[in-house]
């Protein structure tokens, strides 16, 4: 992948009739070239291009991905498939210097925009993001795109598009975010799936909400969701990814997200979770897990304090993202194993 292209001086561009339509012109501008330019048109328009991703029924030697019908096999009770290859790339490191130094937010136009355009008081318009001495960055902040990004790299087409400084570029250009955090994406927008074209969604969610009043304390024997994607077979996890969030309710300091290693094989009432995690220090390639990552993040004087504060422990969880792979057909995602899995944990008492 070559790095991303300096954004060019602004340009008249012409008049749009619609936001897709205005976004598709963005992405020619400021996308890297043809690869990453031509996805993100391709995918506003409709029209799949290089980077979609395959047309339904693809097989495995045109995609270089585990063939989608062994994968389905599996998930309705058959015979082995291909497990999830984790390569030495992941975890994707946040603070990596390919990517760390990249900005997610601008805070002094966030700031600007706040105060400005919103009415806010400089108090509560400085309240919005903390302030780093080296900014808003992805080594700061970036931990969940880190994650998202892992994700795609795990189970989208073209998995080496997908680094945390390409989706970063396309979720400014889609306007996700931006850096003054202006924000036009619709209530319901998921990122990833929106720049798989589909074949990769959000398709279970569970918040904890840890620290919050009336909440109790939930680890990973106590979530069904986490119980029932351990006790499937590699090959049953191949289509899956688990995203989990550790730390505060809160987002703007102390929250943290990472992912659950896809070869974790721990048992089901083991919360010390194998992870791989955005802020495992880079060359440190020892196996990693939530008592590691709790004890690097609370390095930091502020989030150490919030934990404190709000009473969080190292293995507490604070929600689960379970991200799936799409049917070849695309009627559905490639779920059926941990439903059934799930649907047992739930039946013996998991929350």
């Amino acid at each position: 992948m070559q790095p991303l292209p300096p954004e060019p001086a602004n340009q008249p561009q012409p008049a749009s009739a619609t936001r897709r339509q205005f976004l598709q012109g963005a992405a020619t501008v400021v996308g890297a070239g043809a690869a990453l330019g031509a996805w993100v048109a391709g995918c506003t328009t409709g029209q799949p291009a290089s980077g979609c991703g395959p047309a339904a029924g693809a097989d495995a030697a045109a995609t270089g991905r585990p063939v989608d019908a062994s994968v389905q096999l599996d998930t309705a009770g058959g015979g082995p498939g291909p497990a999830l290859e984790v390569d030495a790339t992941l975890p994707y490191r946040q603070h990596d210097p390919k990517w760390g130094k990249d900005l997610m937010w601008n805070r002094s136009l966030v700031i600007k925009a706040a105060t400005q355009l919103n009415g806010e008081t400089k108090a509560d318009a400085e309240s919005l993001l903390r302030e780093f001495d080296d900014g808003n960055n992805i080594a700061n902040e970036g931990c969940m795109l880190a994650c998202m990004a892992m994700v795609l790299r795990l189970l989208a087409p073209t998995p080496k598009l997908w680094t945390p400084k390409n989706l970063n570029a396309i979720a400014q250009q889609a306007y996700y975010y931006t850096p003054c955090g202006l924000s036009m994406t619709t209530l319901y927008a998921d990122l990833v799936s929106e720049v798989s074209e589909g074949q990769v969604q959000l398709c279970l969610k569970a918040e904890y909400l840890p620290g919050v009043t009336g909440w109790p304390k939930l680890r990973a024997r106590d979530s069904a969701l986490v119980r029932a994607y351990r006790s499937l077979t590699p090959s049953q996890r191949a289509p899956l990814v688990v995203m989990l969030k550790t730390g505060t309710y809160d987002d703007t300091v102390a929250s943290h997200y990472v992912l659950l290693h896809p070869d974790d094989s721990g048992a089901l009432d083991e919360d010390n979770l194998r992870i791989l995690d955005p802020a495992q220090p880079l060359g440190d390639s020892k196996p990693w897990r939530l008592t590691d990552s709790a004890a690097t993040i609370l390095e930091d004087p502020d989030i150490a304090a919030q934990w404190q504060d709000q009473g969080i422990d190292a293995t507490q969880l604070g929600g689960v993202w379970m991200f799936a792979r799409w049917s070849a057909d695309r009627r559905g995602p490639q779920i059926g194993a941990l439903a059934a899995a799930w649907a047992k944990e739930l039946a013996n008492g998991a929350g």
